[in-house]
């Protein structure tokens, strides 16, 4: 349940990393994050096979590259065949969509997750002039249910959402201009809290 005063919060790309059934010859195909990357692994079935398996990423934009090959035949005539592929470079701070490629089977769904590199500061804080809304990404490994509360100076409560995810964007349509506290709990041992100045409209 959100409540607000005169803005209000929405989500946006609400997957983290997730497991799915994404192709006919395949039992499993998933995306994980790790410390130092992405984790890709997929299982085809068996008595299925191909000839090669193509690796492909995007960004928010869709715009697929392909960032690995694996030649050969790849899956197995009688018993499922296990593959894995470890993304040591995935597109920082940004959902990471994944899919293959299976020779002339042709595409796998798409899997997503979220790769975070914040450093010790645990979120980042983006401002779009233009629209005067602000986008914060935080951490979020084991895909919790996050709560975030917004404050003005003197401890009034201006906003409280909740949802899973790895991000907020805030929209402080008729706010006074001024300084705003922000705190996200239910992610880790410890709230993130951050602040952001807003100029008025």
């Amino acid at each position: 349940m959100m409540r607000y005063g005169t803005f209000f919060v929405f989500a946006l790309f609400p997957f983290f990393g997730f497991t799915q059934g994404p192709h006919p010859i395949l039992r499993s195909f998933s995306a994980i994050k790790q410390p130092n990357g992405v984790n890709l692994k997929w299982v085809i079935k068996g008595g299925n096979t191909c000839d090669g398996t193509k690796v492909y990423r995007a960004d928010d934009s869709y715009e697929f590259q392909q960032i690995n090959h694996i030649p050969g035949l790849c899956g197995n005539f009688t018993e499922d065949e296990t593959y894995t592929y470890f993304d040591t470079v995935p597109i920082p701070n940004a959902y990471n969509h994944y899919r293959l490629e299976l020779g002339f089977q042709g595409f796998s769904d798409t899997v997503t997750t979220f790769f975070e590199d914040f450093d010790s500061n645990r979120f980042l804080l983006f401002s779009d002039v233009e629209t005067n809304s602000y986008r914060i990404l935080f951490s979020n490994d084991q895909n919790r249910n996050a709560t975030i509360q917004v404050f003005d100076v003197s401890g009034k409560l201006m906003l409280e959402d909740s949802r899973i995810g790895n991000d907020f964007t805030i929209e402080p349509n008729g706010w006074r201009a001024g300084v705003y506290v922000f705190r996200i709990s239910g992610v880790a041992e410890s709230d993130i809290t951050g602040k952001f100045s807003f100029t008025g409209q």
